[in-house]
This record gives structure tokens, sequence and C-alpha cells, in this order.
């Protein structure tokens, strides 16, 4: 990826798990939201001296209504490598994985809607759309999880 341009990003992305169901979201086509008009999973900056655990459960309540109780997280988080095709951009988050006791999602302006996808639809593509520089190992993590 050399033609992207790496940026400092200081983020999290997190991928939420319920009966091996993985909930994406589809992002607002807004000017001031990385990605917009894609489907992908819950993502946000960090707040001052926040630390990434918090951030991940704040975005994740921010821009589904899912709370803190209502997760339990299943593995670490893991360093990752995203990029913007349109703007030419790349940069690193750290990435959660989070089952959710509910199905229950109440999505915020930053995104125009939401669905629980099989793994074999993020595999194939079907309606979402890969972001990341290391998407087979984000795969292989996200079905261990599911497990």
């Amino acid at each position: 990826m050399k033609e992207y341009k790496a940026v400092k990003a200081d983020g999290v992305v997190v991928v939420i798990l319920h009966k091996k169901h993985v909930l994406l979201l589809k992002r607002r086509n807004l000017p001031f939201i990385f990605n917009p008009g894609i489907w992908s999973f819950v993502t946000g900056s960090k707040k001052g001296h926040e630390s990434y655990a918090k951030t991940a459960y704040r975005e994740v309540e921010e821009e589904t209504g899912i709370t803190k109780e209502e997760l339990r997280q299943v593995r670490k988080p893991i360093r990752v490598w995203m990029f913007d095709a349109k703007r030419r951009k790349k940069w690193q988050n750290h990435m959660f994985f989070f089952s959710s006791r509910t199905s229950n999602v109440r999505i915020n302006i930053e995104n125009s809607s939401w669905r629980w996808a099989v793994l074999s639809d993020i595999v194939k593509g079907n309606n979402y759309t890969n972001i990341f520089v290391d998407k087979d190992k984000i795969i292989t993590e996200i079905a261990r999880c599911a497990k």
C-alpha cells in the first residue's frame, strides 16, 4: 500500500458478535466520516486520555445503543491497518471483539442502516466493504470468536 499516505489516527474498530452473526453498520455519506457510504464495523476516535477499551465501549453505545453491560470482550484487542481509498490514506487502529447479549440495535446519525451478517457474507464481500489491509487476519479472528 505504498500509494496510500500513512496518517496518525488514535481510535478503535469494534467487531460485535451475536449468536454467530456479526453486526455491520452502513456509514452515512457525510464529509467528516472516513469511508462514507460503506458497510463496516463500529469505529471511532479516542477522546483525550481515554483508554482504548473505554473508547470501544463508548463508541458501541453511541453508534448502536448496546451498553457495556450487554457486552463481553471475547478476545484481546489487535492492531489493524485501515484505509480510505478515496482519500488515499491508511492508519492503524485497535480492534476489539465483543459478544452481545442483545440483538437490539439503535443507530445514531453516523449510520443509515444496520444488519446482523453471517461471516460468509463478509468473506464474499456481500453488503460489506473491506477497509482493512489485513482482511484475512481479521476474518480468521472473527471466526475464532464466533465458535
